[in-house]
């Protein structure tokens, strides 16, 4: 199962990638990654008023962006596999009828991660849990370089893991 989170990283990626190959041509475009990184409720009022001005010129980079955001709409509205399966094959058609590259490739993946995306719709599961646990046992063993064994590794990792409260025990 592929959810939301790592496919709008990926879209995110992909548009990022198209204002860098604009930006060397266009010099309104530097400087303006996180601009475009955002939603439209992240931005203050000068950086949206900023970012439709962009749009208005036709930039590339703004059309990405507009499917970045659509890709959101698909994960934010669809209510079962069917629709959601129905939206991603629009946006696919779309995504690779542009000049856009990056967007085309990011659309190849989709196509390429069909059914393990489509899957979190059946489910609304996601990883982020055991993402997160992941984050903090590498975090202990970058500062457990001191530890002789696996035993003490484990025992940290139960230690922090578990939020026992230390508190309570006594020697």
């Amino acid at each position: 199962m592929i959810d939301k989170f790592h496919v709008i990283k990926h879209a995110n990626e992909a548009v990022d990638k198209v204002r860098k190959t604009q930006a060397g041509r266009n010099p309104l475009l530097r400087r303006t990654e996180y601009l475009w990184l955002r939603n439209e409720e992240g931005p203050t009022g000068l950086q949206l008023e900023t970012r439709h001005d962009l749009q208005e010129q036709r930039v590339r980079t703004g059309r990405a962006c507009r499917m970045r955001e659509t890709l959101q709409d698909i994960h934010a509205t669809s209510t079962s596999r069917m629709r959601a399966g129905a939206g991603f094959r629009t946006w696919c058609s779309w995504v690779m009828h542009s000049r856009l590259e990056p967007m085309k490739t990011l659309a190849r993946r989709i196509r390429r991660h069909w059914r393990d995306i489509l899957t979190y719709f059946d489910h609304r599961c996601t990883n982020a849990i055991l993402e997160g646990l992941n984050g903090i046992i590498q975090h202990i063993k970058t500062r457990a370089r001191g530890l002789r064994n696996m035993d003490h590794f484990s025992t940290m990792i139960h230690l922090t893991c578990g939020k026992l409260d230390l508190a309570t025990v006594t020697i």
